[in-house]
């Protein structure tokens, strides 16, 4: 990704490329800091990205911090 979001389309796009990192590694469970880092997405971008996949019910946050699909907890 590594790209500056500029549009709600962009968004769209840096969530559903989340969701299909997610979809293909069952057990990921991420940090903040880790999800900024490996989709190079600024800390603001990452947690409206992190906070729109937990709305949704696609992903929750554990009482560690990390961001985890519900069926991997």
């Amino acid at each position: 990704m590594g790209q500056a979001v500029k549009s709600r389309r962009d968004l769209d796009a840096v969530v559903a490329a989340v969701r299909q990192e997610y979809d293909e590694m069952p057990g990921l469970a991420l940090t903040v800091e880790q999800a900024q880092r490996l989709w190079a997405l600024e800390p603001r971008m990452c947690g409206v990205v992190l906070a729109r996949l937990v709305e949704s019910g696609y992903l929750r946050q554990t009482d560690g911090g990390r961001f985890t699909k519900p069926s991997a907890a």
